[in-house]
């Protein structure tokens, strides 16, 4: 009954992992017991002493498809299990403890990537994502156990076998040898016509284990070595093929992979070094993704850890943090309360050396009307990434079209700017000391600041206006007159809060039902000198309607741009 047990919890185990790989709901919890910051490894962790090492034969896949190519391949050892762990050689036991001390340096010198690969769900993982290296592992961690005897990898090399070999040294319910037993090891696979000795000691001449009787001793493998080598050769070469064609006719044009000053992480995953230490490299949130924008990384130091690549995709602004909900160890945090667009991952760097503007002189704005926060503005014929308002997704990255490499790429911060709303008093008390200082405008939406800019005059609201910057906005700017009230109605702001307003856009604003706070009011804006009213204001002198307006100030600005 407790074998019974055993097979049908290691069966489940087994069958929750690979299908939450495939996005089955709810699988992935089965995924939480594994070597990683979580709660479930530690309870596993603390009943290995009592209970013995029941984690790598009933909950660890990877033990559990040796298990089962073990009984495929050598169907007379299970006799016994526990006689094919024995005998435990010195050798045996360096090499565990090698392995263990090698990966625990790894870790301490911040190669988490490295120290993490040779855990189990890792190499799973990686196996089931296509990942090359992950698959490579894989096939050779079975064919250990198709050519050796008992799980070769789980007692020979496996770090976390070796930890949970440590502390079910003195476990109560380990695996125990009967009393009939003389440790003769009858019970491993002796050739028919070779001499077994009987658990007496004495011998008998033609004998085979009893439980091997009736499995056909006499017939060979369905599959040989040579053939079972090339079925895992074949199957790595599959998965290892991009497909490179758009529905299978037209040749699609990737870019090349840019070198990044520092590599984008996904949202969530809030501190580099940390994700480092905690990310297992199980792949889960790669086949989680909807963006198809997450890869293992190929690096030293963050070997098989996740990292975004924006040759296929980017990430969505409007995933729900997909990548967070499957990962089992906590290396990306989920963050409900957070809105996506308000995790700042890094943010863009235009390369003007390769942009089609430049190159061949193409009017490009790819990047900018894809931009999902309108962080990206054409000025002067030329992008201009706002850093403040960027979040580092890489939708600009994704479709830009120059080649080989993209002409904008995104650099990931080493610690995400989680940016959380405030009170009404606070962003109004924020808004209101940027304006004062070196901000011309600062523009916030659903209680966060989105957008601040620097520059002189009305230049700033006027830019943010065409990005549709200010729809739905609260808009704090140095002065506003009534050419910056018409540009705020325009551009759709339902609030407007000034350090100095003109009482002509107070009433202009008012007529709108749009709210005006202003510290000080005049009757009209003057001119930078002092000694006469604005450009912008005498441009939009008696007019009221606020579109004409605005284009009496864009006409205004080619003039003064042409003298």
């Amino acid at each position: 009954m407790k074998m019974v047990l055993k097979i049908a919890l290691a069966l489940v185990m087994l069958a929750a992992v690979v299908a939450a790989f495939f996005g089955v709901p709810y699988c992935a919890v089965a995924c939480k017991v594994q070597p990683a910051a979580s709660f479930a490894f530690l309870v596993v962790l603390l009943l290995t002493p009592v209970v013995g090492r029941f984690f790598c034969e009933t909950m660890c896949p990877l033990g559990i498809l040796q298990t089962a190519v073990n009984w495929l391949f050598h169907p007379k050892t299970h006799v016994r299990r526990v006689c094919t762990r024995l005998p435990v050689g010195r050798g045996q036991v360096l090499v565990r403890l090698g392995v263990l001390a090698i990966l625990v340096v790894f870790a301490v010198l911040g190669l988490g990537g490295l120290a993490w690969s040779l855990t189990p769900y890792s190499i799973l993982g990686k196996a089931l994502a296509g990942f090359v290296p992950g698959l490579i592992l894989a096939g050779l961690v079975l064919v250990l156990a198709m050519i050796g005897k008992g799980r070769v990898w789980c007692n020979w090399v496996c770090p976390v076998g070796t930890v949970f070999t440590i502390l079910a040294k003195k476990s109560v319910c380990k695996h125990q040898v009967g009393k009939g037993c003389g440790n003769c090891k009858a019970c491993f696979d002796v050739p028919r016509g070779d001499a077994a000795p009987e658990a007496g000691g004495g011998t008998g001449a033609d004998t085979v284990p009893r439980a091997a009787l009736g499995r056909g001793v006499d017939q060979p493998p369905t599959l040989t070595r040579r053939e079972t080598l090339q079925g895992v050769a074949l199957l790595a070469a599959a998965e290892a093929v991009e497909k490179t064609t758009d529905g299978g006719f037209a040749v699609v044009s990737l870019p090349g992979v840019p070198e990044r000053p520092q590599r984008v992480l996904p949202p969530g995953a809030v501190e580099a070094n940390l994700f480092t230490a905690t990310c297992v490299g199980c792949q889960l949130c790669v086949q989680a993704c909807p963006g198809d924008c997450l890869k293992p990384s190929l690096k030293l130091k963050a070997f098989g850890q996740v990292e975004l690549d924006f040759q296929k995709g980017h990430c969505l602004t409007g995933c729900p943090q997909k990548c967070a909900q499957v990962c089992p160890a906590g290396a990306i945090r989920r963050l409900p309360t957070v809105r996506r667009e308000d995790i700042h991952m890094g943010h863009a760097i235009w390369r003007k050396d390769l942009c089609l503007r430049v190159t061949e002189g193409v009017s490009c704005t790819a990047c900018s009307r894809k931009c999902p926060v309108h962080a990206i503005h054409i000025v002067e014929g030329f992008p201009v990434v706002d850093k403040a308002a960027c979040i580092g997704c890489g939708a600009c990255e994704h479709v830009c079209p120059s080649r080989p490499e993209p002409a904008i790429i995104v650099k990931g911060f080493a610690r995400q700017r989680v940016v959380v709303p405030m009170g009404t008093d606070d962003l109004y008390a924020e808004m209101d000391a940027l304006v004062r200082g070196d901000k011309a405008l600062v523009v916030a939406k659903n209680g966060v600041i989105v957008s601040q800019k620097e520059g002189r005059g009305i230049a700033p609201i006027l830019n943010a206006a065409e990005a549709g910057d200010l729809k739905g906005a609260i808009v704090a700017d140095k002065v506003i007159g009534c050419a910056a009230a018409a540009i705020a109605i325009v551009g759709g702001a339902i609030e407007v809060r000034t350090p100095l307003a003109a009482e002509g856009a107070k009433a202009l604003l008012d007529s709108r039902g749009i709210r005006l706070v202003a510290e000080k009011t005049v009757p009209t804006i003057l001119n930078r000198a002092g000694t006469g009213s604005c450009p912008m204001e005498a441009a939009v002198k008696g007019c009221d309607d606020p579109e004409q307006m605005v284009s009496k100030i864009k006409e205004t600005l080619e003039r003064i741009k042409a003298k």
